[in-house]
């Protein structure tokens, strides 16, 4: 068997390679957000990245994952491996509001041009927060 290599790649159609995005950022809540509040935007995340997605020809979704970490308050994990749908909860916790967190995302798409994916990715968390969002990439 050959190793992997961009020469095997390019024989393989466009749709068959991954675009991948990965980042950090650190939230500011314009009010203290309550658990519902982090869950409501969570939610007009994915129902905002999905048009973006599949306006920008996505064939698959490998997955969309995020964390949003608020120290005291607890963790928040979600994901979906498909277009359009509610995400999941995997886990968390909210004991109170809080006022600042960090988000981790991860999203692993199909048939999307990877140049393109940051500002579809960081597009649809601008649209869905009503906080400051300064990522790290």
């Amino acid at each position: 068997m050959r190793p992997h290599d961009d020469d095997v790649l390019r024989y393989s159609p466009a749709h068959a390679r991954p675009a991948v995005f990965a980042a950090g950022a650190e939230i500011a809540f314009a009010r203290p957000a309550s658990a519902a509040d982090v869950e409501s935007a969570v939610i007009r995340f994915f129902a905002t990245l999905g048009p973006g997605l599949r306006d920008a020809c996505c064939a698959l979704v490998g997955h969309i994952k995020c964390t949003i970490a608020a120290p005291g308050a607890g963790d928040f994990v979600f994901h979906s491996t498909v277009l359009g749908a509610k995400p999941r909860m995997t886990d968390g916790v909210a004991r109170s509001p809080t006022q600042t967190a960090t988000l981790t995302v991860n999203v692993i798409v199909f048939g999307v041009d990877e140049r393109a994916l940051p500002d579809i990715v960081t597009g649809a968390w601008a649209q869905a927060l009503d906080a400051e969002i300064v990522w790290q990439r």
